[in-house]
């Protein structure tokens, strides 16, 4: 399964894959040790936090959580009963909070997108003026699970891990 993913990525796209969501967020226990064991380094199937995350994995690879946000999912806005209106003035109310928390330290918003909802021309100008709203802020970075897990993989990930382990120690973790 795994070797039939990360080679099929890489017919259809030329990258290497480095993470993934599961289907409707699927994955067992095992989920991490196996996507480590084939060389991927960060999977988005938890709906924890909004930083990314160390996680062990048994072949000792570097490995993260990178947040994945439910909440912020158009695909379970209809079945609230909610409109795309709603839906766009959730974005920035989300926004509004994890920009100014992000002034201390860094926040992952991710805004889960279907082309069959938020795709119709009658809903798209919501998701549009959503963006516009966050464009208008200065320090906010626009990019992709793949560049969050590179960056912390570089910046934070020994950080974090030896402040757990210092946790660990003291008994606090």
């Amino acid at each position: 399964y795994w070797r039939d993913m990360i080679d099929t990525v890489k017919k259809h796209t030329g990258k290497q894959l480095k993470g993934r969501l599961g289907a409707g967020g699927g994955n067992t226990v095992n989920t991490p040790d196996l996507m480590a064991e084939f060389g991927l380094t960060y999977h988005t199937d938890w709906l924890m936090d909004d930083q990314p995350f160390p996680l062990k994995v048994k072949n000792g690879a570097r490995f993260i959580h990178v947040p994945y946000s439910y909440q912020l999912n158009d695909a379970i806005v209809p079945g609230q009963g909610r409109d795309a209106a709603y839906f766009a003035q959730m974005i920035k109310d989300q926004f509004d909070v994890l920009h100014e928390e992000g002034a201390e330290s860094g926040k992952v918003m991710c805004i889960s997108l279907h082309p069959y909802w938020i795709g119709k021309s009658h809903r798209a100008k919501y998701l549009d003026e959503a963006l516009a709203y966050i464009k208008q802020h200065d320090h906010v970075w626009y990019t992709t699970a793949d560049d969050i897990a590179d960056y912390y993989m570089k910046h934070y990930y020994d950080t974090v891990v030896a402040y757990v382990d210092q946790q660990k120690k003291k008994g606090l973790a």
